[in-house]
């Protein structure tokens, strides 16, 4: 283990099976706090590569506490967040409007960690359980066809982690693999990450994985979401072939600025204003990003999954699946 400390240390790349070794021990407890932080920030500075963040995320998915469910045809919405953007949680807010059409959602989230809300945070306000024991989340996605994943519960191994990152205060390899590691292995899913440039590595590394019918997406006005005001650089993993495509928000409607969220009582309220219909153009932010969903399952055409997806939140069927996912209806 040494000499792959070493050798990552000294600005050289590592093979598949050199980042598993490194990564088990990291998740071991094998290595120093001062070794697991210098191979963080020399992998940072030279860049990682898609064999090193494929690597990395295979150690980690086996580690996870798996949700075994019956699902067919699931997907989820989790990004990488981190564009310290403060907007609205659209990826959450898809996730609703998916369920609301009768799609079988496998939400993985946390709480916030840059923004102003996170995942857990804006159902955790709505009252629709985030944080159920393996047992009860199974019984509530029977239900529902809805569950939120909290990654801390199914990622206990990051814990020995966790202190080094937050005292690195810098993004490292592990700030992209969060999409990577949802625990019940959706069948489909789209994911926003915050850099343009990090885009081929990051398709490349789930096509290296073996993944399939994933949409990876970053604004060209640095969102991790499909954006209102500006064009979406897309990558769409299907049938292992990457293609690359645009979603320019002119062609759906008037394009407008990103909504920008100063607290979280704002976030709360601007997050009902979309899902309800009562701001068109929060509306149109969330079901343009839907659309890349039912795109990337193979449901509808961007246009017409826009349509679909405004249709559904303006006749009020996303308030009416919230009123049956609260806490009262969990089991």
């Amino acid at each position: 283990m040494h000499n792959i400390v070493q050798k990552v240390n000294n600005g050289n790349t590592l093979s598949f099976d050199e980042v598993k070794k490194l990564f088990d021990a990291i998740l071991k407890g094998d290595i120093s706090e001062a070794g697991i932080g210098s191979c963080l920030v020399a992998m940072k500075l030279r860049g990682e590569t898609a064999e090193e963040v494929a690597a990395a995320a295979t150690v980690l998915n086996e580690y996870k506490v798996r949700f075994s469910h019956g699902g067919n045809n699931t997907i989820d919405t989790c990004g990488t967040g981190g564009d310290g953007k403060s907007t609205l949680n659209v990826s959450t807010a898809v996730s609703l409007v998916l369920s609301a059409m009768g799609i079988e959602v496998l939400k993985h989230g946390n709480i916030a960690q840059s923004g102003k809300v996170g995942s857990a945070d804006i159902l955790d306000e709505l009252g629709i359980p985030t944080k159920l024991d393996v047992k009860n989340a199974l019984s509530y996605f029977n239900k529902h066809n809805f569950i939120f994943l909290f990654a801390p519960h199914y990622h206990p191994a990051l814990k020995n982690v966790a202190k080094i990152r937050k005292d690195l205060r810098v993004a490292t390899i592990f700030n992209f693999l969060g999409p990577m590691l949802n625990p019940g292995n959706p069948d489909y899913q789209t994911i926003g990450i915050n850099r343009v440039d990090k885009l081929d590595l990051y398709s490349e590394a789930m096509q290296i994985q073996g993944r399939d019918n994933i949409m990876i997406y970053s604004s060209a006005d640095g969102y991790d979401e499909v954006s209102s005001a500006d064009i979406t650089h897309i990558r769409h993993l299907k049938n292992g072939i990457i293609e690359k495509f645009e979603i320019n928000p002119a062609d759906f409607f008037t394009p407008f600025p990103m909504p920008v969220v100063r607290s979280r009582e704002e976030a709360s309220k601007i997050f009902m204003d979309a899902i309800s219909g009562k701001d068109d153009n929060l509306s149109k932010l969330v079901a343009i990003n839907a659309a890349a969903c039912l795109y990337t399952m193979g449901i509808s055409t961007l246009k017409d999954g826009f349509s679909e997806a405004m249709d559904v939140i303006k006749q009020g069927t996303v308030c009416e699946k919230i009123e049956k996912l609260v806490m009262q209806e969990a089991v």
